[in-house]
């Protein structure tokens, strides 16, 4: 039986975090394990991509923070972002981990994992914008 938490942490993903490549309707419709594991693992991919773009820009910003205020290499915003970009990935990862113990070893368990790393992921991603328009001022 799911329970009425899980299930809608399942099948809550926000509309913008779909994938692009399987429709709206067929991921709101998702009634399948195979189903709902593939639209969270393509939701996730494109969580992870705009991640990857928007650590590049935070990076940049940090770059240029470092410069304008001469920082070193080992110990400025580009070396505190990267650590805390690292920390953030452990964190993330045993956080998703946890997220799926409800259903361990059953075949939901992917599907809350996943979905938690598509969910965290675009939470950090948020955080980094944020962390970037901080840097330019």
């Amino acid at each position: 039986m799911i329970r009425p938490l899980m299930f809608l942490a399942i099948t809550a993903l926000p509309v913008s975090a779909l994938p692009t490549s399987a429709s709206a309707d067929s991921c709101a419709d998702a009634m399948a394990t195979a189903d709902m594991r593939q639209c969270a693992y393509e939701s996730f991919q494109a969580a992870d991509a705009a991640l990857n773009r928007v650590y590049k820009q935070a990076r940049a910003a940090a770059k240029a923070a470092d410069a304008l205020h001469g920082e070193r290499e080992d110990s400025g915003a580009v070396f505190h972002l990267r650590q805390a970009q690292r920390a953030w990935i452990q964190l993330r990862d045993a956080e998703c981990v946890l997220a799926g113990f409800p259903f361990r070893g059953g075949t939901m368990e992917s599907v809350l994992v996943t979905s938690c790393h598509a969910d965290l992921t675009r939470k950090r991603t948020e955080e980094l914008q944020d962390l970037a328009e901080m840097l330019r001022l």
